[in-house]
Parts: structure tokens; sequence; C-alpha cells
């Protein structure tokens, strides 16, 4: 069977028969809510994994290392309560859902990372509800030069945000690239330093 063959015999399978890479990324959890009559509010009622496979306690720590960068499962749901009160969506459930799926693609590596990545994930789903408001089809020119001027300012923070995340991986280090000119700058030298780790300079400081 040629290429194109195979190709189009494939284009006419199921997609569940060809898999989705997405279903191999590992589960984040899913928060089930239960409208409570009596007190006429959505109450939690359990916890389980995306992909619906068993939840143990080795699963369910796994999912709030994922999530919030600890496995320490107290702090792990302070984090996504924390970073879900400053979604935009109206329910506090799918608030929360939505954060404990979007922050374990950004893999934050522990509470310090999770608390700045759920702050860019804030600041980013405010800036887009103002993208989206600015853009209603009866919106007055007024509120929308507002409300584009204000996801400006969100959407810049957010950035800023996640680039404080890199300077945090990066341990705050940067690069100095020094260029020597000769024979009148025909030659060019470059070269990338690095500043000395503070251990280092500590070392250098004793000796």
């Amino acid at each position: 069977m040629n290429k194109g063959k195979e190709l189009e015999k494939r284009q006419q399978e199921p997609v569940s028969k060809i898999g989705n890479p997405a279903s191999e990324a590992e589960p984040f959890l899913k928060w089930k809510y239960k409208f409570n009559q009596e007190t006429g509010k959505n109450e939690f009622d359990s916890l389980q994994l995306s992909d619906g496979s068993p939840l143990d306690i080795h699963s369910l720590y796994g999912a709030f290392k994922r999530a919030t960068g600890t496995s320490e499962v107290a702090i792990g749901e302070r984090i996504l309560n924390k970073v879900a009160y400053g979604m935009t969506t109206e329910k506090h459930d799918v608030r929360l859902n939505e954060v404990s799926a979007l922050l374990p693609a950004l893999h934050p590596k522990d509470e310090a990372e999770a608390m700045l990545l759920g702050q860019f994930l804030t600041l980013q789903d405010s800036g887009m509800k103002c993208l989206r408001l600015a853009n209603l089809p009866d919106q007055g020119f007024y509120h929308q030069e507002r409300l584009l001027i204000l996801a400006n300012k969100l959407l810049n923070t957010a950035n800023q945000t996640m680039q404080t995340v890199l300077k945090y991986r990066s341990g705050g280090q940067q690069t100095v690239q020094v260029v020597h000119v000769y024979n009148e700058g025909q030659t060019i030298v470059a070269q990338n330093l690095s500043p000395p780790t503070r251990e280092g300079a500590q070392k250098k400081f004793e000796n």
C-alpha cells in the first residue's frame, strides 16, 4: 500500500482507533460539586482524575504535585482555591476545575512557581475577558477603548509575571556578552559571561 492510500485510510478511521496524543498526558484533578437543596449552594461532592483512572493516595499526591508543585494535599488545595478565586468565571467549581487543568500544563516546580503561574493565569483570563467584552457588537466606542486599554495592561502584567517565573527558574542568573573589537572592527570576539552564583561569590570572598 502506497503512502497516499495509507493516509486516506487513516483519515477515514475513527479518532479512537488512531489515538489521541493528548490522552497520553498525565491526568489532572476534577472536582465534582452537587447542589444542596437545603443550603441552596453547590457543595463539594467528590474528587476524581480527568482520565477516569482510580484515585488512590499515590495518584492523588501525584496530581497535586503536577498542579501545585507540592504533594501536601492541604497546601495544594489552598493554592488551587486561591488561584481559582481570581478567574473570571462566575461559578467557583468551574473556576477550580479550570485552574486544576491549566496549572499542570505549565509544570510548576514548587509552591512559589505555582502561585506565580496562577497569577499569570488569572491575569491572562481577565485580559481575554476584556478583549471579548470590547468586541461585543453593541459595545460603544468609549467602553471599547477603555476595555482595550485595560486588556493591554492586564496582558502586559501577565507577560511580566511569566518573565518573573522564567527568572525564578533560572535562579536569577543573567548572561553578559563582552565584545572585543580589533583592527578597526575587522575582528570581533564575543564571549558570554555569567555572573558568579551566590555560593561561588562566597567562596571567593572567603579565599
